[in-house]
Parts: structure tokens; C-alpha cells; sequence
């Protein structure tokens, strides 16, 4: 008989990947099929009468659903069937189908095109069309519907944090600058670089308008200038104008005498109106920040404090949410 045992080294390597394998999600499709040829028809599949084992807020996970899954965590992280496998697997599934329930309050769905295009990359890097990847599962007893519902929670959970907690993140400049010293990047070097929040205000000028209808748009700006307070309340009653926000806008890219304006005017302030051909403007400094080091360097350091923070607002939510939801064991 020969031995279907996995050599050595292709352990190794399966150890290596297995703990990104749960949170990534092309990752996860990637090494499911590494594995599944590692170590296929090791977990053969076994008709079972289905029956549920877990309510989640009214929503069942099955003992199929558990199995299914803790298939999946044996051919990704070598373990042996085991009751704290089992209880993983159900703590998994638990925990999708809470990230489900709050996507779907918050109309955040997974396009089934994008669970396709995943599968798709994953099995023409592996030479294999999907069909062939889910014969490769099929091999190591896992149905590819076990794949799929894991990767469309991951999905939606992280289109649903994006759009939650995205805004109310904000990464300071301090924070960019030790997280790129650390990484050994230049980030404190070079010449100081400044860029501002604006909010651009347009008080549009018809082709051809008599020096009747200028003035009257030069008035309208002033007035608001004259009673502005705040960014946040600039667009509350204004009619007759356009509100654009500019996010970090360099001065340079301002023609003048624009640029000379903002450059100049605090934050809180609303610079003088300018005229031009097409309209009154008028510019609203809401924020500035001075760094100093590469543009792309520095948004690729911001990019992994953002994902960074968004993780741990992901897992915060999620713990809140389990522990109000109504999980009934059977």
C-alpha cells in the first residue's frame, strides 16, 4: 500500500501559511487546494442525517455545517478531529453568521461575481479550473459551498467595517511618522511638505452676466464669509452656490491668488472671494498638516495603520455583538 502520509516538509510548509489562511481571503482559497493535494482522501465525506445544532438569532448552523467546517480547519492547521476542534469550528460559524446578520441590517451584501472572480484566480494559479478546485476539496471531504459561504462573510464583514468605522478613523501624521521610522523608511527626512482640508465654495457666473449680476454673486459671498462658523455647518442653508470638499489639497495646485489665501488664512477660516470667468470662489480652510518624507511612503504607512485600527474596531464590534445575540445550543 503506498503512503499517502505528507512528507516533512510539506507540513512545514501547510504550519507556515496556516494562521494568515483564516484571515485572508484569496489566501484561504489558495492553501485549501495546497492542502487539499497534500493530504486529499485523508477526511472522506460520510452521508449523515442533518439536524441543527446551534441557533444563532434564529439562525440554524447544522451539525453537516460544523463538520464541514471542522473539515476545513483539520486540512488547514493539521490537527486531529478533537471536541476543541469541533467547538472551533462552531465558534467560526457562530461568528459568521452574526457578521451575516449585521451586514445584511446594514444592506451590505457579497457580489457572487466577486466569490466567483476569487475562486476563479485561486484555481488558474493552481492550473485548475473550479470545478477541479472542488474536486480537490471534494478530496479532502469538503464541499466548495464550505469555501464559498466563508469567503462571502469575509466580504461583506469587511465592506461593512469599511463603511462604518472608515470616516471615523483618522491616522495623525505623528503616528505615520513612528510607524515608518520602525520600518526602518525614510519618513523624517527631506523637505517639509504641508497639505489642506478645504471645503471649495462656488457661486457660478452665467456666460455673459452684466457687472449687475458680478456684483450680486461678489455679495452672496460675502455675506457668507460673513456669518460662516464652521466646516461642518457650511452647506446648512446655502442656495444659489456648490460646496466641493478638497482633501489633502496641496497649495501649489491652487492658482493664485488663491493659493496666497489659504496658504495665509487659519483653520476655521473662510478665505476673501475671488472672482474668476465662471464664478465667485471662495475656500473654507477646515484642517492643515505639515510631514515631511515620500508621498507614497506615507500613504502606504497610513494604509496599514488604517487596516490596522479598522481590525480592532471589527473586533470590538463583533464581541459586542455576540454578547447581545441569542445563541442557543442544542
Amino acid at each position: 500500500m503506498p503512503d499517502c502520509r505528507p512528507r516533512v516538509k510539506d507540513v512545514a510548509a501547510v504550519r507556515a501559511v496556516a494562521g494568515a489562511v483564516l484571515r485572508g481571503r484569496i489566501g484561504l482559497v489558495a492553501v485549501l487546494l495546497l492542502v487539499a493535494a497534500l493530504l486529499g482522501g485523508i477526511l472522506p465525506g460520510q452521508a449523515q442525517e442533518v439536524s441543527i445544532k446551534v441557533l444563532v438569532n434564529d439562525d440554524p448552523i447544522s451539525d453537516y455545517d460544523i463538520d464541514q467546517r471542522a473539515r476545513f480547519l483539520a486540512i488547514t492547521t493539521q490537527q486531529q478531529p478533537s471536541p476543541a476542534l469541533k467547538k472551533q469550528a462552531t465558534d467560526m460559524l457562530i461568528d459568521e453568521r452574526l457578521q451575516m446578520q449585521q451586514a445584511k441590517k446594514a444592506t451590505v451584501t457579497a457580489d457572487e461575481a466577486d466569490v466567483t472572480k476569487i475562486l476563479e484566480d485561486m484555481a488558474q494559479k493552481n492550473n485548475l479550473t473550479v470545478d477541479g478546485l472542488a474536486t480537490a476539496l471534494a478530496k479532502a471531504g469538503v464541499n466548495i459551498k464550505t469555501l464559498k459561504d466563508r469567503i462571502r462573510a469575509q466580504i461583506v464583514w469587511q465592506d461593512m467595517i469599511g463603511r462604518k468605522f472608515r470616516r471615523e478613523v483618522q491616522i495623525a501624521d505623528v503616528d505615520i511618522d513612528k510607524a515608518m521610522s520602525e520600518a526602518g523608511e525614510e519618513g523624517g527626512g527631506g523637505e517639509t511638505e504641508s497639505s489642506l482640508q478645504l471645503r471649495q465654495v462656488k457661486f457660478e457666473i452665467p456666460a455673459g452676466a452684466d457687472q449687475r449680476t458680478i456684483a450680486a454673486r461678489l455679495a452672496a459671498a460675502e455675506a457668507l464669509r460673513a456669518r460662516f462658523g464652521s466646516c461642518a455647518e457650511l452647506a446648512k442653508g446655502l442656495s444659489g452656490a456648490s460646496v466641493k470638499t478638497l482633501q489633502d489639497q496641496k497649495p501649489a495646485s491652487l492658482a493664485q491668488p488663491a493659493r496666497l489665501l489659504v496658504t495665509n488664512a487659519k483653520v476655521g477660516q473662510m478665505t476673501p472671494p475671488t472672482i474668476s470667468q465662471a464664478a465667485v470662489e471662495l475656500y473654507a480652510v477646515c484642517g492643515k498638516r505639515s510631514f515631511k518624507g515620500d508621498d507614497a511612503a506615507r500613504q502606504t504607512a497610513e494604509r496599514k495603520l488604517m487596516s490596522k485600527e479598522l481590525l480592532l474596531r471589527a473586533e470590538r464590534l463583533l464581541r459586542d455583538v455576540r454578547a447581545e445575540a441569542f445563541i442557543e445550543y442544542r
